[in-house]
């Protein structure tokens, strides 16, 4: 989730929060996806620093003392200048504070203006000059205003997200989580990737713990673990979709996200067959068996 140097997260700061946990190595996985470590987080915390730490306090005990005082430097409050009028700030921030990785909460406390597209070129310099030194960036920011009778189970695009097109288009990754302020549960679209789609993801929240979960009527490895014969991409499909006869785009989603899982190790592939005379085997994908836990 962090491997691309460049992520636009809109709302939800609760799983950014996650992410950079698991960063810092208290957790393997956001989301039953691995994140790759860093050595050292540095959180903007621009505006309303301290609901921020409280909001990050729901994940964190006594044991991660040591490893947030090693890895986990905060700014709270504005920086001392905009990144589109000091594009080399975002560099040397970075290098001040040995960071490896940045998270900025959130982008409209960070530039002059999200709409004026020099301004919006200026940051993205910014961005570039860090990324050039190796430094990941994660970035939250929010969407436009829903217009008047707009569907609102529509799929998202990237013309959602607020303020100049250079804050996408300089963005390897975007990710637009929909839900109102406090819901339960959300839905994850990926509207920008460098290799292949996640989701749309059913996230679970848990705001007590501060922790997120897939659906487990919809996630694929939940189901794969419930499967011990295991699944065809079709089977997945026609899970996922609801429909007896999926669409080819539907089957091509999930053949991808059970390849993702196979090369995550969570689940084992056994090639099919050509069609002969009695005709050919797809191939069937299992959960792999060291993350089966035993059932007593």
């Amino acid at each position: 989730m962090t491997g691309d140097r460049r992520e636009v997260w809109v709302r939800q700061p609760p799983l950014a929060h996650q992410v950079i946990l698991a960063r810092l190595g208290l957790a393997d996985s956001v989301l039953d996806m691995p994140v790759a470590p860093s050595r050292r987080v540095l959180y903007l915390a621009l505006d309303r620093y301290k609901q921020i730490a409280r909001a990050m306090a729901r994940s964190i005990g006594p044991e991660h003392e040591q490893r947030l005082r090693d890895g986990l430097a905060v700014w709270q409050g504005p920086l001392p200048a905009s990144l589109d009028k000091e594009p080399d700030l975002l560099a040397d921030l970075a290098a001040a504070h040995q960071a490896d990785t940045i998270v900025i909460d959130s982008l409209k406390d960070a530039v002059s203006t999200l709409v004026d597209d020099a301004l919006g070129v200026a940051y993205n310099n910014a961005r570039q000059r860090a990324m050039r030194n190796g430094v990941e960036i994660m970035e939250l920011h929010h969407q436009r205003k829903a217009t008047e009778g707009a569907p609102r189970a529509q799929k998202p695009t990237l013309d959602r997200v607020y303020g100049s097109t250079w804050i996408t288009s300089g963005a390897g990754s975007v990710l637009f989580i929909a839900g109102e302020a406090g819901d339960l549960a959300v839905t994850l679209h990926h509207l920008k990737t460098p290799t292949g789609e996640i989701g749309p993801l059913q996230v679970i929240h848990d705001h007590e713990r501060g922790t997120s979960t897939l659906d487990p009527a919809l996630d694929p490895v939940a189901i794969l673990r419930q499967r011990p014969d295991g699944l065809t991409v079709r089977e997945l499909a026609m899970i996922q979709s609801g429909q007896n006869n999926p669409e080819r785009s539907a089957t091509e989603k999930a053949r991808r996200t059970l390849d993702r899982l196979v090369r995550a190790g969570l689940a084992d592939k056994a090639e099919g067959a050509a069609g002969g005379t009695g005709g050919g085997q797809q191939a069937r994908y299992r959960a792999s068996v060291r993350h089966i836990g035993a059932v007593s």
